[in-house]
């Protein structure tokens, strides 16, 4: 059985950086302008734009999931390139509408063949180990239903936190109520959030970088030591790359990627934040 993996662009994948994964983007808009998230508009692009905006006090991006017919047409093309299965991996439905519209799309097609879709209730890296983790299973020879299995199991065993500099963003894209955002104003705080069952939920509250980045840490290593572990970041790649080493270091020479992230991810987590994520071992 040939099988095929598609995943979206709030994995944090580049489009085709890694043969064997389809990479759906999602949208951006600046005002009447629209993106793709990826293709039409990269990362470096996106937070020198994100940079002009706020300097100029521009319009502040929104975003958008991929029409159904999209990923219909992704997975036409995945069909007529060979493929008689399909595992789908995408950003937690409770976050974006991205799931529904890759289920609806598989539905548009004329003669489907057998598909998994996965919530895989995170975003960002975790999306993308969860794809790698079903692409990794196909070529080893499981069949459809092992290989979606193990995309769940990656994602299952993946933490996604962060902190970020103020929760406006968060509260632009409806992805925390007003009282959350006023509150941590007043307090003037800088959150740490996890992504918990899906939804954006507060663990930790600092009042400098300094005690985030410190607490960012700490949640990183809490748990034992993990199997992996990458940074991302919104435009804050000192940051990101000192904890990166601190991390590595403290396991023992880990591999410890750092990663800008996406404008789809950018647009609602904003300039400044820095975010790990983090997979433990079976």
């Amino acid at each position: 059985m040939s099988i095929a993996v598609v995943t979206d662009s709030a994995s944090d994948l580049e489009l085709g950086e890694i043969e064997g994964i389809t990479v759906v983007p999602l949208h951006l808009h600046f005002g009447d302008e629209v993106f793709e998230d990826g293709l039409t508009l990269s990362k470096p692009d996106f937070w020198q734009r994100m940079d002009r905006v706020l300097s100029d006090g521009g319009v502040l991006p929104t975003t958008s999931q991929p029409a159904p017919g999209v990923f219909r047409d992704a997975y036409q093309e995945l069909i007529e390139a060979g493929a008689d299965g399909v595992i789908s991996v995408h950003i937690s439905g409770k976050l974006s509408g991205t799931l529904n519209s890759a289920r609806q799309g598989g539905s548009l097609l004329d003669d489907p063949p057998p598909m998994e879709f996965i919530d895989t209730e995170s975003a960002s890296i975790p999306v993308g180990w969860a794809s790698e983790a079903a692409l990794s299973a196909v070529q080893a020879g499981a069949g459809l239903s092992d290989a979606a299995d193990a995309a769940r199991e990656s994602a299952s065993r993946t933490r996604v936190v962060m902190f970020v500099e103020t929760l406006d963003y968060l509260l632009r894209g409806g992805r925390i109520g007003r009282a959350r955002q006023l509150a941590g104003k007043l307090l003037r705080m800088r959150p740490l959030l996890e992504l918990i069952e899906g939804e954006v939920a507060d663990i930790e509250r600092t009042r400098t970088r300094k005690k985030a980045i410190d607490r960012l840490y700490a949640q990183i290593m809490s748990g034992g030591e993990p199997e992996r572990v990458a940074i991302m970041h919104g435009n804050a790649e000192a940051d990101a790359t000192a904890l990166a080493q601190r991390v590595s270091e403290s396991c023992g020479g880990l591999d410890v990627p750092v990663v800008l992230s996406s404008p789809v991810l950018g647009a609602h987590i904003g300039p400044g934040t820095v975010g790990a994520a983090v997979r433990r071992r079976a």
